[in-house]
């Protein structure tokens, strides 16, 4: 993309490609702006899901369970738990953000994951992180 950006500038010739000399020259000319950083992964479910409308909404949501349920004073009541999934494979790549930017990577899950579930209240209590990985049955007889 650089390098087509350069040729229609008049800057540089089609089958010059562009070198890490002046892809570091790019990053010290902006670096106040720019860095590299390497995304965190976002499952692409939640990324069609994540808009600003959807979470005003479940803020709204909350706001009326919780006047609902009368829980505005009572904290302890008040549980999340989450869970997340530590994939062995995924490698999201650098990428050029601006400074201060989270970025993230949509992936699909291919292998095997271990799960995290985590569980804390609004009073800052919480449960020792749970983790649980790919077993096997030892008998069709067992039933969870």
């Amino acid at each position: 993309m650089q390098q087509m950006l350069a040729h229609h500038l008049g800057k540089r010739a089609t089958d010059k490609p562009l070198s890490n000399c002046w892809l570091y020259g790019f990053f010290k000319r902006w670096e106040s702006r720019i860095s590299t950083l390497k995304p965190s992964a976002l499952d692409s479910n939640r990324a069609k899901h994540s808009t600003p409308e959807i979470v005003a909404k479940y803020f709204d949501n909350l706001e009326v369970a919780i006047a609902e349920y009368g829980l505005q004073a009572r904290p302890d009541c008040i549980n999340n738990l989450d869970e997340t999934g530590i994939s062995p494979e995924h490698r999201p790549p650098n990428i050029i953000a601006p400074i201060k930017e989270k970025a993230q990577a949509v992936t699909s899950p291919r292998s095997a994951t271990t799960t995290l579930i985590a569980c804390a209240s609004a009073s800052g209590h919480h449960l020792p992180p749970y983790f649980v990985f790919k077993g096997l049955l030892k008998s069709k007889q067992t039933k969870f």
